[in-house]
């Protein structure tokens, strides 16, 4: 079949939790299928970026969107009342690009990635599926619920428009998917119960990574630094839990972009990496995956990363909603600044505990999050048109 891929960004470098979705993704269903890739982006990739992603598809439709044709958009969604998160990716003149290329490649399925392109799919006239990703209003909401201010009615206000688009959304396509069975409950619209459940995979390599590496860190957080639920995350862990605990742990923060407040964090125990060319020695740099979120939806990739190095991971039960792992077999979960910092000193004192979670996680990771899985499906879910 030919697919027609669409993405908001340009899914490598891996460095945000839907480029390394959609790459995985496209790598795997060109095992079977053409893929045609249109990716919208704010500047031109690399060489080397785009020649990642040249291997595995047949064609590749970078489109540039303008700072002024975002600003233009923006103004408009003020009154027309769709969601910022839409106008932020859309553009009239980048619609008809992609209606054009759409005609000339003549696909047998669209797949679009994340509601924000929702505004470019919806009336190709070929049979079409939306991947939600995750509840992107929900995660609104639960921003709002700990903003305060302006911020906050911005929040809500965003969370309540995003809602209602992503119920209107579902009526224009064929086939409906999301990351996790959380997520997925979260929709009360009726088509809800016709979306697909796919999580995401791991690559093989987080199991096999081989450098002998010494233990640094005592503690890790990974991710995108520039994203609001890892700020908050590293700034409650520095700030809440690591004055609770021995004052001689070390913490590595380690991920691209850190944002201002992240590098204020930093201290003579608490090294901000920025970015890190292999993220697997980030990880097996430490002894624990320290992860206090509560704002952020979807499935935390970090946290499957972690477990399948074998490095044990302390979370919420929100994120871990979205996994389903085992407390205190596959992962330990806390909720207050005193819970963490209990679980951080019994894992780092109780040697039989820390080797049981260790190798647990890193067996139920390679038995659930399977990419090859993932397109499998997908590609059993396009057949059905």
């Amino acid at each position: 079949m030919k697919i027609l891929f669409l993405t908001s960004r340009f899914p490598y470098p891996l460095t945000k939790g839907d480029k390394l979705r959609a790459f995985h993704q496209i790598k795997e269903l060109a095992r079977w299928h053409e893929i045609h890739l249109i990716s919208i982006v704010d500047e031109d990739p690399t060489k080397d970026d785009l020649d990642k992603l040249s291997e595995i598809t047949s064609s590749l439709h970078i489109i540039q969107i303008t700072p002024i044709e975002r600003y233009i958009s923006l103004m408009k969604a003020l009154v027309s009342g769709i969601p910022f998160q839409i106008a932020w990716f859309y553009s009239r003149k980048i619609h008809r690009i992609i209606k054009k290329i759409a005609s000339e490649i003549q696909p047998d399925h669209c797949f679009c990635q994340l509601t924000r392109m929702a505004e470019y799919t919806k009336d190709l006239p070929y049979p079409k599926t939306l991947d939600y990703m995750d509840c992107f209003g929900l995660g609104m909401e639960r921003r709002a619920a700990i903003a305060t201010g302006l911020t906050s009615f911005i929040y809500r206000l965003e969370a309540q428009r995003m809602i209602r688009y992503e119920e209107k959304a579902a009526d224009h396509f064929d086939h409906l998917t999301i990351i996790s069975s959380q997520d997925k409950s979260q929709f009360t619209f009726p088509a809800a119960k016709n979306i697909h459940v796919l999580s995401n995979g791991i690559s093989e390599d987080f199991f096999t990574y081989g450098p002998k590496t010494d233990k640094k860190y005592d503690l890790v957080f990974v991710g995108n630094m520039s994203y609001l639920p890892n700020v908050e995350s590293v700034e409650y862990l520095v700030n809440k839990i690591l004055p609770l605990l021995n004052h001689d742990l070390s913490l590595l923060i380690a991920g691209t972009d850190p944002a201002p407040a992240v590098m204020r964090l930093g201290s003579e125990k608490v090294d901000i990496s920025g970015w890190v060319a292999d993220i697997r020695r980030s990880y097996a740099e430490a002894k624990l995956f320290v992860a206090p979120m509560w704002s952020g939806t979807g499935q935390q990739n970090k946290i499957l990363e972690a477990m399948a190095m074998g490095v044990p991971c302390i979370t919420t039960k929100v994120v871990n909603n979205a996994i389903g792992a085992g407390q205190d077999e596959e992962i330990v979960l806390a909720e207050t600044p005193e819970e963490f910092a209990i679980a951080i000193q019994k894992l780092l004192s109780d040697p039989e505990l820390y080797m049981k979670i260790s190798t647990n996680a890193k067996i139920f990771v390679k038995q659930n999050f399977d990419w090859k899985q993932n397109g499998m499906i997908l590609s059993s879910i396009f057949a059905q048109n």
